[in-house]
Formats: structure tokens, sequence, C-alpha cells
């Protein structure tokens, strides 16, 4: 049985994807190809997983018409056709699964083209463009968010509830090993400052002076766990050594699992894969999600924050001073930080990738008999 995982423009694509092949690898599944972008971060994300791995371009859909973009995007999108079709009709797939993002469009489409079997899988409260377009032809739409079904009126009785995949093979929670091997103190207060796969300037800027201002009232009791980005690394961990912040700056952590054991409270964007991690350590969260309108990353905080897990807050209203406040307001409130934190495991969803493994192998074993 042969799978093909589509997913590429993010982490918050491809950590799904990854933790889907490990259930379906337990489940007896060994041919497991990956299709992504050509990005250095899609390329470095899927390192482990180079020999099964196709990419294609970082191709994404202009927002609005510009002859030249448009050009350019049109002949991109001929190429990445050309490559999946071949793709699909050299590897013969039994399922095809996108997971959104640059890569998932022109290689479910060639799936459809063969009569392959297609799960799209939405991580986002609100579906991004690309699966709302797939939906309309596809077999199955599973989807992090119960309440998400509504955005796909096409294809309602096609839409599962399976929760967002996180990647169990990696994560465990013992608090003085994980700490232990960053580096900091398991018995002090910690902070975790998130800014996605790629950082977040923004975060990095307002944290770090947010947390000058803790350090100033509380002395060394609270330590912080911040992972910049590349970009960011260098000036940050200046500003952290120079103010003498307890605490590491790392520009990326290939075990995040250590850094979520380590913490009490995540200060964070709002991307699938993050909040549905933090959930499953049970962890209070400071939303921030990324600006752009064509972001779902908004319905993401709001839900959670519905939920009684997160406090949701806009970039536009963030500032050094508040956060420094809403972060004591937690740490020292041990009450307050309980309810975030039982409110928080409610939301997880620890079966998710099992469960669409599950659904990939029966809609597999539909279209074998169907053959």
């Amino acid at each position: 049985m042969r799978v093909i995982l589509a997913a590429g423009g993010s982490g918050g694509h491809i950590f799904p994807a990854i933790s889907v092949a490990r259930e379906l690898e337990k489940m007896g599944v060994s041919d497991i190809f990956f299709v992504s972008s050509k990005r250095r971060l899609d390329k470095s994300l899927l390192e482990s997983e180079r020999e099964k791995c196709f990419f294609l371009s970082a191709n994404p859909m202009p927002l609005r018409f510009n002859p030249l973009r448009t050009l350019v995007f049109m002949f991109k999108l001929f190429v990445d056709a050309a490559i999946s079709v071949f793709l699909i009709a050299r590897l013969r797939p039994k399922v095809v699964v996108g997971f959104g993002g640059y890569s998932s469009g022109t290689i479910a489409s060639a799936a459809k083209l063969f009569g392959i079997p297609l799960i799209v899988h939405e991580q986002n409260f609100l579906p991004g463009r690309a699966n709302k377009i797939l939906s309309r032809f596809a077999d199955r739409v599973a989807v992090s968010f119960r309440e998400s079904a509504e955005y796909f009126p096409q294809g309602r009785t096609k839409v599962v509830y399976t929760g967002n995949p996180i990647r169990l093979d990696i994560l465990s929670n013992d608090r003085t090993k994980s700490a232990s091997r960053l580096g900091v103190n398991p018995g002090k207060l910690t902070v975790l400052v998130m800014g996605g796969s790629q950082g977040s300037s923004f975060l990095n800027r307002v944290v770090s002076e947010a947390a000058l201002r803790v350090k100033k009232k509380r002395g060394d009791e609270v330590q912080f766990i911040h992972l910049t980005g590349r970009s960011d690394y260098e000036s940050i961990k200046k500003f952290y050594d120079d103010n003498e912040i307890p605490g590491r700056v790392f520009s990326f952590l290939t075990r995040i699992d250590d850094a979520y054991a380590a913490s009490d409270v995540a200060v964070s964007r709002s991307g699938a894969a993050a909040v549905f991690e933090l959930a499953y350590y049970a962890k209070p969260m400071i939303l921030v999600p990324y600006p752009h309108p064509e972001n779902n990353q908004r319905s993401n905080a709001l839900y959670f924050s519905q939920g009684g897990s997160a406090i949701y807050r806009e970039e536009s209203e963030l500032t050094q001073d508040g956060l420094a406040g809403e972060l004591m307001d937690i740490l020292t409130d041990s009450e307050r930080r309980d309810s975030l934190a039982r409110a928080s495991g409610r939301l997880s969803a620890p079966g998710a990738g099992r469960l669409l493994a599950e659904e990939i192998i029966k809609l597999a074993g539909g279209f074998s008999k169907r053959r």
C-alpha cells in the first residue's frame, strides 16, 4: 500500500503529515512518500524523510492580479502539474492526503485525474484557500475542529472529525530531564516563547522587553525559554545576556518537547500545530496570531480563548508592560494557572494521528474493492 502525503509551506502543514506517517507505519504501511515545497524550511523539517520526498516549487497564489506575478504563478503551476502527473503515474498510490500549503493543490488534482482517492486535512479552524478548493472533489475532508464542518458546505457529508495530528513520537513529559537538556532550572517558573517555525520579529522584540520588566519585578524567580528563529537569534540572545535575564535563547529546537515539558506558560503564535501541542501538555497560553488578513491563526486563537485555555491578544494591542503584567498574573496566581491548564488539556486531541491514519486505510480498502 502506497500513500502520498502532500504538505508544504510551514511547519503547521508538515508536522501533522509526519505524525500521520508514524501512525501509518505502526499499522504496517511502509511505502509512504512526501510531496513538499522547495523552501529551505520544508527541506529541513523533512530531512529525516529525504529518501522518500519530492519537492515542488514554492508557488503561493497571488492575492491580487498582477500581470508579472500571475504569469510566473501560471508557469510554475504548469511545471508542478507536469511533475505531479509523473509522480502519480510512477508511484500509483492507493491514497493521496493533502494537508494544505503550496504543494497540495497540484498533486491532489493529479490524483483525481487518475481516479486516486483524496483526503484533505484542514489544520485550522477556518480552512485555507487550497483546502476550500480541494474539498469540492476530495473523497474525505478531515478537520481539526468539529465546528469547521460548516465551512465545507459542498462536502459536509464527507467531513470527518479527527483533530490535528501531533508528533507523539517526539513528545515526552519529564520536566527535570527536559530542563537539564535545555540548561534551565526545573524549579523556577518558566515562560516559553515561540514565534512559529520561522520565528516572529514582533514577538521577539515585545517579549524580550517584557522579560526585562518581569526580571526587574521578580528578579531571578522567572526564567525564559525563547525560540527566536534564525534571523533574530543573535540580537535577542545579546539582549538577554546584556540584561542578565534568566533562561536560554535558541534559534530552533529539534526536541521541542523539552521546551513544552520545562515551561509553565507559553507566549506563542496560534498556528494549529503549536496550539494543539501546547494543549497536549495542558499549558496556559497567551496567543498572538500572525496579523495577515489571509492567515487563519486568528480563528484558532479565538477558539482556544473561548475554551478557557488561552488569553488572545492582537499585535496591535500587545505592549511590553501589558504582556509583563499578564505573565505575572498567571505565574503568581496558581489557581488561575491551573484553571487555564485544565481547559487547555480538555482541548487536546492526542488520538488525531491514529484517527486520520484509520480513515486513510479505510479509504484505500474501499478503493481496492472497487478496482
